[in-house]
Formats: C-alpha cells, sequence, structure tokens
C-alpha cells in the first residue's frame, strides 16, 4: 500500500475526530435529534427549565435540516427557537412548577377553627386544641378557655390565633 493514502487505521485520533464533526455531520437533522434528547435528558436530571429552554431551538433546527435549509438557516432557527425557549415557554413552565398547590402538613392548620384548652395572654402562651390535637398557642389579646379560635400561622411548634369573629 502506498506510503501517501491514509485509512482509519493509519489516521490519528485528532484526525478521525476531526473529520467526525465536519459540518455536513453537525448540521445534519439527526444531529438536532440528538441534541435534543440529551437536552431533555440533563433537564430531568437538573431544576430550573434551562436546558430544556434550548429544545425547541433544537427542534426548530432539526425540522430546518430535514427541509434542507443549509447551516445558517439552522443555526438561527436554533437562535430563534432557543429566545422563544427562554422568553416566552420558560417563565409560563417555572411559574406553574412554583404554583403553590394545596397545604399539607401543619401549613394545612392555618384557617382551622380551633378550642382554647389552656387560658392565653398576650404576653404568655397557651394551649389550644384543632382538629384532634393539641397544640401550644399565642395570641395578640388575651384568650379564655373554651373560646372559638382561628390558627392564623404555624411557627415551629406553635400556632398562632385570633379570636372568631
Amino acid at each position: 500500500m502506498p506510503k501517501d493514502v491514509i485509512t482509519p487505521e493509519t489516521q490519528g485520533f485528532f484526525e478521525q475526530l476531526f473529520e467526525a464533526f465536519e459540518p455536513e455531520v453537525l448540521m445534519s437533522w439527526e444531529f438536532w435529534v440528538v441534541a435534543s434528547a440529551v437536552l431533555l435528558v440533563a433537564e430531568f436530571l437538573t431544576a430550573g427549565f434551562l436546558l430544556g429552554a434550548f429544545v425547541p431551538g433544537t427542534v426548530l433546527a432539526a425540522i430546518l435540516a430535514a427541509l434542507g435549509v443549509g447551516m445558517q438557516g439552522q443555526l438561527w432557527g436554533f437562535i430563534v427557537g432557543t429566545m422563544i425557549g427562554l422568553v416566552v415557554l420558560r417563565p409560563i413552565i417555572v411559574r406553574k412548577a412554583q404554583a403553590q398547590g394545596v397545604p399539607s402538613n401543619v401549613d394545612a392548620l392555618v384557617g382551622e377553627p380551633a378550642i382554647v384548652t389552656e387560658a392565653i395572654s398576650a404576653s404568655s402562651c397557651g394551649r389550644v386544641k384543632v382538629r384532634s390535637e393539641e397544640w401550644r398557642a399565642s395570641a395578640g389579646a388575651d384568650l379564655d378557655p373554651g373560646a372559638a379560635v382561628t390558627v392564623v400561622q404555624v411557627d415551629g411548634n406553635t400556632v398562632h390565633v385570633q379570636a372568631q369573629s
């Protein structure tokens, strides 16, 4: 075999790597689909929907590549799609992810009616019965045992109550 013929066996690592990353390979629809999949998997492993905001750009670039649009058009499609993902979609998804759901645990006690079981003064804590549990309670005014109150806040193991109107 002549010495000037280069085969994969005679090429170095970097020559093979550069050949694999030619613009024709990097700007094919397959590349964009793989990039979309990688970004989606990475998004599931992280939080904040930052990597996922790039997916509309990669999908748009894949569509453009499948339609035969050149490298420059694909890159513009990626940029436009990513801007849409970051400016429009990301705030909507983040807002939905941070929306308050149904309160649970001690947060579910806020707004619940309670009965004072041990007198509460403005300067000292007493006790109230909320549902079937007794809680240490504080209030801004004096409350006698048997008074009907409403839980307004939970702070550690103490509920803050106010008299029902």
